[in-house]
């Protein structure tokens, strides 16, 4: 108990309990909304209609997820670093990710076409309009990014939740007017990421700075990114494969279901990413080695104990809040939710981990372990789906997938040398700390 005391007491001298606290309050409201969201989407659509409209969203974000080359980490963590000047940081990130949206769109376009040539009509032309999110994408992400660099927490958390209350808004007001499609749905989505982007503009002033774009930043960005962008590949596909391959080859009705199953384990994953979203800034400005040890330990702490109390009463009644929520028609998702429920305990520590790894300048190591992670779901694939791809093998690969991510972090972020147990907690004075790897200077 003494030891849980010290994990779970204040940080008032690391200076990470007000963010750490503001992620998660957005977080809860995030999960709030996306409850309102799901459950409109889904009785207003059906399974059919919810199965065509995560094919539709699923290849755009695919694609923005992949082209991002891991620039939004390594736009954060040079933020937190002060290595430039904001303006050039933020003139770069923009240039930068103008040419990256360009591409990425246009080999989006040419995808949709050919992968979801079995979807509806109306499917088709709203995954033809659902490409403006990747550029849309990219401008939040970058400037978000920023704003998290610089520490801006509580305007970081607002506009988090403003894309999603919006989004809600919008679904609501459409389901009001008995206007909720497919295709209405997706604008909604645009709408508020629009209108997230300019916020995100005017919280950080653009046109008063100096906006300039340096090479040297670029590639400096590039570089930090490609060293961890393979792990937030991998990431994604270990999240999102199993829907792409649904997409494909299954009937709409089957994705549909299997989206309310995954949008069950949301509570869970959201604990995860509210810890991420301050680790990498927090622990990349510490000042000193062991300051950067003490915030893992308890983020990491933390994160699991939060995980776990959240998941436990979700799969004791998961059948239940399927039919209150969702209706009778999902029924069937209760029992790959369960599944995914207990990988994403695994997961939600695993984003935590990655993004300490990248914090102290390794995120090859955090991208190691996404890799290793996702190499165990194709192998499982391989092995659980027959040839008929039946969904109910999908969450299966899920579960015993996500563990490696969450197991291998601790061990890479562990330097050479350090072995005693004093030492894994950074008080070891005959030998060197053990404590992340000292920056040697921008990535």
């Amino acid at each position: 108990m003494t030891q849980l005391r010290t994990l779970l007491g204040t940080a008032a001298s690391a200076g990470d309990r007000r963010p750490l606290s503001l992620s998660f309050a957005s977080s809860g409201a995030i999960q709030a909304l996306n409850v309102v969201t799901g459950v409109l989407l889904a009785r207003a659509l059906g399974p059919a209609g919810r199965g065509e409209f995560a094919a539709v969203m699923l290849w755009p974000g695919l694609f923005a997820t992949v082209g991002a080359l891991g620039v939004g980490e390594a736009i954060t963590y040079h933020a937190a670093r002060g290595t430039s000047a904001p303006g050039t940081l933020v003139g770069s990130a923009l240039a930068l990710g103008a040419a990256q949206a360009t591409v990425l769109t246009a080999g989006a376009a040419v995808t949709i076409g050919r992968v979801l040539g079995h979807q509806g009509a109306d499917a088709r032309a709203a995954a033809q309009v659902y490409l403006a999110y990747v550029p849309l994408s990219f401008l939040c992400t970058y400037l978000l990014s920023v704003l998290g660099g610089l520490r801006r927490f509580a305007v970081f958390q607002a506009l988090r939740a403003l894309v999603i209350a919006l989004t809600a808004l919008g679904l609501v007001a459409l389901a009001a007017a008995g206007a909720l499609a497919v295709r209405s749905a997706v604008l909604v989505y645009l709408g508020a990421n629009l209108v997230t982007a300019l916020a995100a503009v005017a919280a950080l002033q653009l046109w008063k700075l100096r906006l300039e774009v340096d090479p040297g930043l670029v590639r400096r960005l590039l570089s930090f990114g490609a060293r961890s962008h393979g792990g937030n590949v991998a990431a994604m596909l270990n999240e999102r494969l199993d829907q792409l391959v649904m997409s494909v080859f299954l009937p709409p009705v089957s994705l549909g279901l299997y989206v309310v199953a995954v949008t069950m384990t949301s509570v869970t994953g959201l604990v995860g990413v509210s810890a991420a979203t301050v680790a990498l800034p927090s622990v990349a400005s510490a000042d000193s080695a062991g300051e950067r040890v003490y915030q893992a330990r308890r983020l990491v702490g933390v994160t699991l104990l939060a995980s776990v109390a959240v998941t436990v009463p979700v799969v004791a009644a998961l059948p239940w809040l399927i039919r209150v929520f969702f209706g009778n028609a999902y029924a069937a998702a209760a029992g790959p939710g369960r599944v995914l429920l207990l990988a994403a305990v695994a997961l939600s520590a695993g984003r935590v981990l990655g993004a300490l790894l990248r914090a102290v300048g390794r995120p090859l190591d955090a991208g190691l372990a996404e890799l290793f992670a996702l190499v165990a779901t194709c192998c499982c694939r391989r092995w659980a789906w027959p040839a008929r791809h039946s969904p109910r093998s999908a969450p299966t690969c899920s579960a015993p997938a996500g563990w490696p991510a969450g197991w291998r972090a601790p061990l890479a972020s562990r330097p050479r040398g350090c072995s005693s147990p004093a030492a894994r907690h950074g008080h070891d004075r005959a030998r060197r700390p053990c404590a992340p790897r000292p920056f040697h200077g921008a990535a």
